[in-house]
């Protein structure tokens, strides 16, 4: 009677746990939309330098070099280490947002990034675009921007993503950008590379 009835249940247990399954997938947080790549102000290659900290663990920030590239419809980002091995190359097209393979093993890639490409992806999409890009793309959709007090914020369904100062920096200025992410709990510092002299 006992297995009789299981076999029963079963296919309703089965969907039971699938619809549980989709609910909690639909609370994590969606991808931000992407800006129009033809919005960003950027014709040369631009030379960052990278520091990402943890907030729980600032002895443990890591530095990169970062050779970003607008080419025909994605952004490419050529990661270096501070000796000038390729870690690698960030590629964020309309498809997806992933990492290509480098000259380092893929342990070290994983251990450089605090998460995943699509996260990265964004980060720089904040802190590259100008504003009015962002808020164009944000239309219709549960993220918004908008300056408060000289930084600019990040926010979905109202809850703030990151904030980043200077607020009205892009691509084409030559500056120090601060990117506080308080979802990830990381701080991303973009500076200018200092050209070496001769």
């Amino acid at each position: 009677m006992t297995n009789h009835l299981f076999t029963l249940l079963r296919p309703v247990m089965l969907l039971a746990a699938l619809l549980a399954l989709l609910n909690g997938c639909s609370l994590l947080p969606s991808t931000a939309p992407s800006p129009r790549f033809a919005s960003l102000p950027l014709t040369d290659t631009l030379k960052r330098r990278l520091t990402f900290t943890p907030e729980e663990e600032p002895d443990k920030a890591r530095t990169l070099i970062g050779l970003i590239r607008l080419e025909e419809r994605e952004l490419r980002v050529v990661f270096l280490t501070p000796y000038g091995q390729r870690l690698t190359t960030l590629v964020h097209d309309a498809e997806d947002s992933r990492f290509e393979e480098g000259d380092v093993p893929e342990k070290m890639v994983k251990d450089a990034f605090p998460a995943s490409p699509a996260w990265l992806a964004s980060r720089l999409e904040w802190s590259l675009w100008p504003v009015n890009a962002l808020e164009e793309v944000f239309i219709d959709s549960p993220w918004t921007v908008s300056i408060t007090g000289g930084v600019r914020e990040i926010r979905r369904h109202g809850t703030l993503i990151a904030r980043i100062t200077p607020a009205m920096t892009d691509a084409s200025r030559e500056e120090t950008v601060i990117l506080d992410d308080r979802q990830g709990r990381y701080r991303l510092r973009i500076e200018p590379l200092e050209e070496p002299t001769s």
